[in-house]
This record gives C-alpha cells, sequence and structure tokens, in this order.
C-alpha cells in the first residue's frame, strides 16, 4: 500500500520524527502495529482497510520514528525501556495529535494498535483520556510486569493497566475515559487473552463502555484474525 512520508525536527524528541500517511483525507487513525518496523510492515495490515482509506473515509499515521521497538526488548534495562515509553507518551500527546488534528482538520481521532500497540493506545488512553475518541486494541498486551522484568514502583505501576486501572476512582477522570469509544478484541490463540478478559472485567468494575469482541471465525493466521478485527472496528 502506498504511503507518503514526512519528517520533521520534533521539539518533543530532541531529534529527527518520521511518519507514514496512508491517504489522503477523511477521520485519522493514529495506528500502532506489533512493533515498530522502518521497512513498512504496516501497508500489510492495512490492506483490510483499503477500502476506507482510497474513498477518503479514513486517513492512517504510522511512526516510523522514534522507533518503539525498545520499549519491548527485554534485554534492555526496564528502567531505560520505562523512560523510552514517556518519551513516547510525550511526542505522541504533545506534538503529534496535535499535528495530526491540525492536518485533517477533524475535531476526532481514533488509535489503533495491535500486540505491543495495544498496549500503548490503551495506557496512553487511560493517562490522557480527554485526547482520543476511539480506542481500538487488538490482541493487546495490558500486563507490562513481565516485560519489566518484575520491577515495582509508583512509575511502574502507573504505565500497567492491569494493576492501576482496577483502583482508578477519581470520578472526573473516569468519566473523561467513559466518553471514549473503547474496543477490545481478542480472540481464542491470542496469548494475551486473559489480560484481555481481565481489562474488561475491570473496565465494567469501573462502569466504563467499552466493546470486548472475541473473534471465533479460526482465520488461518493470527494476523487474518487481528486484520479482520480491525477492519470490523474502525468504521
Amino acid at each position: 500500500m502506498e504511503c507518503i512520508t514526512e519528517k520533521w525536527n520534533s521539539p518533543s524528541l530532541g531529534g529527527e520524527a518520521v511518519i507514514r500517511i496512508y491517504g489522503n483525507s477523511g477521520t485519522p487513525v493514529l495506528f500502532f502495529n506489533t512493533l515498530c518496523d522502518a521497512s513498512d510492515a504496516d501497508g500489510q495490515f492495512l490492506s483490510s482497510i483499503a477500502y476506507q482509506i482510497e474513498n477518503d473515509y479514513n486517513i492512517v499515521f504510522t511512526l516510523e520514528s522514534p522507533d518503539y521497538k525498545l520499549i519491548f526488548d527485554t534485554e534492555q534495562d526496564p528502567r531505560k525501556r520505562l523512560v523510552e515509553y514517556l518519551h513516547l507518551e510525550s511526542f505522541v500527546i504533545d506534538e503529534l495529535i496535535p499535528r495530526i488534528l491540525k492536518k485533517t482538520g477533524k475535531p476526532f481521532i481514533i488509535s489503533a494498535g495491535v500486540g505491543a500497540g495495544g498496549y500503548l493506545v490503551t495506557n496512553m488512553l487511560l493517562r490522557h483520556p480527554s485526547k482520543f475518541n476511539k480506542c481500538i486494541a487488538i490482541g493487546g498486551i495490558y500486563d507490562m510486569r513481565p516485560h519489566f522484568d518484575g520491577s515495582v514502583d509508583e512509575d511502574y505501576y502507573y504505565n500497567n493497566p492491569i494493576e492501576y486501572l482496577p483502583h482508578l476512582s477519581d470520578e472526573f477522570y473516569l468519566d473523561d475515559i467513559r466518553k471514549t469509544d473503547i474496543r477490545i478484541a481478542t480472540y481464542p490463540g491470542d496469548d494475551h487473552y486473559e489480560e484481555a478478559e481481565a481489562l474488561s472485567d475491570y473496565f465494567d468494575h469501573r462502569n466504563v463502555p467499552h466493546q470486548f469482541d472475541v473473534c471465533h471465525e479460526g482465520l488461518s493466521t493470527d494476523l487474518e484474525t487481528q486484520k479482520k478485527l480491525f477492519s470490523n472496528h474502525i468504521p
């Protein structure tokens, strides 16, 4: 799938930012694939919504740089990975989203993520609920404790949705989350199925409306199932 690339010197990053843009207009989708991939593997996944992109229903933005693989690289120091996540979040919230909204002229933004990307969109939504109108997480990682080597302190806690979501009690803050159209999608065979189920339960306990979608179609590969779920929930 064809895309254009935009580059600029990012104040948030103190270096170059690179995004890929699929489509010309429509409701913007900020999409995080399983892992950031400079070889542009996004196109294969986004082929599942080719109709929406080609007919200007959606315009999709993906990241080439900063590269978020480091966040999930368990060979790296967990503190370094957490700092990398916080840098990424700051860039997305403070710089990328305003840039996307200005470019598209739309007051509505969808965040979507698969696998590791499911963690990114879920955690950013819970930490910055006023920034997103719709959130789609597919086969997401929601318990980051194993990826942070079991590290425990306040910083890790507040970046691990499966831990802090059950204890959110500020109704003003929860009301912001409730305004978002939240979709949690999974399938039998998903390595993080139980985490997705637990996340849905916690949303229920906090009276947060959401859709919990389990695909039982038995498609040939995880990728095909994920693409099916993605295309189901984008409209």
